[in-house]
């Protein structure tokens, strides 16, 4: 791991920021043994800030601080499911109060996200544009709060991504999904809106929860 010297004053905070970010980006991996020493040493602080930011991430289930070694969580994919289900319940709210408060400017921004997506991007570069078509939709609620939750839950489930992406021979299905949630938008149909959004998150709910089995399951069509 290459330095990354931390110079500002509050260093548990950026700690903890830095960490969780990489936790969730996928950049540490759930099973992943984390040395506090070795982090300390590539941030340029103490043992005590990242300590104390590890005991953060414990308690909001990202970490768990074993004899000897902390250890990123690993979910089973029983439990990605679930986040996903708990995703799916959140977003189906913010979607609902978002779609009376979208703007010409909002759409505007969606659909530039939408056209970065399509281009010959690096994976990486995907998946941040992927959060931010549907952060950025959400944030048209208004509402910091739901948002903050919405957000929780995207950094639990986002490591298991890199499944998606790896899984996937191309991103042509999810084009198509984010372009019939865009239409829907424009279109102000909310009851089309929820159902399209419940099958684009049920549909990589599936893909992720396949790949962490190993078995097949199936997938039927949409009920349109």
């Amino acid at each position: 791991m290459s330095q990354d010297i931390i110079e500002l004053p509050s260093i548990y905070h950026e700690v903890y920021d830095r960490l969780r970010q990489r936790i969730a980006s996928g950049n540490i991996l759930p099973g992943e043994k984390i040395s506090i020493r070795s982090i300390a040493d590539t941030f340029g602080v103490s043992t005590m800030p990242v300590r104390e930011a590890l005991r953060k991430l414990q308690a909001e289930g990202f970490v768990t601080f074993h004899r000897r070694s902390v250890i990123v969580n690993r979910l089973s994919a029983e439990e990605v499911k679930q986040i996903f289900q708990i995703r799916l319940r959140l977003e189906l709210l913010a979607a609902e109060w978002a779609l009376d408060k979208v703007t010409g400017r909002d759409l505007q921004d969606l659909n530039a996200i939408l056209q970065a997506m399509e281009q010959d991007i690096s994976v990486k570069e995907w998946r941040k544009q992927n959060r931010l078509f549907h952060i950025r939709f959400y944030e048209c609620a208004q509402s910091p709060h739901l948002i903050e939750l919405i957000t929780n839950v995207w950094d639990k489930v986002e490591p298991y991504m890199t499944i998606y992406t790896s899984t996937v021979e191309d991103f042509a299905e999810a084009h198509k999904q984010h372009a019939e949630i865009l239409k829907t938008i424009q279109d102000r149909n909310l009851p089309q809106l929820l159902q399209t959004i419940t099958y684009h998150l049920e549909y990589t709910s599936h893909i992720v929860s396949q790949a962490l089995t190993g078995k097949p399951e199936f997938w039927g069509d949409r009920d349109h």
